[in-house]
């Protein structure tokens, strides 16, 4: 994605990843963070939408989990079909949330971020920056 394709946050709740070996494989599990997960429905699986550069993403949210996550299955979709690396960061805005439907606009801004080394499971530089990620303490990255 180019800085011109990168559209501003509309305020509402969101929360960023920056993809790492879990998330692309073997396992291919993507886990919302924890102030995220505390905004979306509890002990339910539900229907989630990820919508991306036009294109839209069924998979599951399954609250029920010990680890609130999105389905592998729709999961592994979304990263082949948008070639998501090691190193890329997803910034996920919550854009409906109810009992019968999730929905999360997804921006996908490439790797090359310092710090990054493709054979650590996490990123080395996450751990350095403060900030979680949560709309009140937004990362950015120039």
């Amino acid at each position: 994605m180019s800085r011109d394709e990168i559209k501003p946050l509309s305020g509402k709740p969101y929360f960023h990843v920056v993809i790492a070996k879990s998330h692309v494989s073997p396992r291919n599990v993507m886990v919302p963070s924890g102030k995220m997960c505390q905004k979306l429905p509890y002990d339910a699986t539900i229907p989630t939408v990820l919508n991306c550069r036009g294109k839209s993403w069924d998979m599951t949210y399954n609250g029920q989990n010990k680890f609130k996550q999105f389905d592998t299955t729709g999961w592994r979709n979304f990263v082949k079909d948008n070639n998501l690396k090691i190193g890329d960061a997803c910034v996920f805005e919550l854009m409906e949330n109810s009992e019968e439907k999730i929905v999360f606009e997804v921006q996908i801004l490439r790797g090359g971020f310092p710090g990054i080394d493709e054979c650590e499971e996490e990123p080395i530089f996450r751990s350095k920056l403060s900030g979680t990620g949560e709309s009140d303490s937004p990362y950015v990255i120039e």
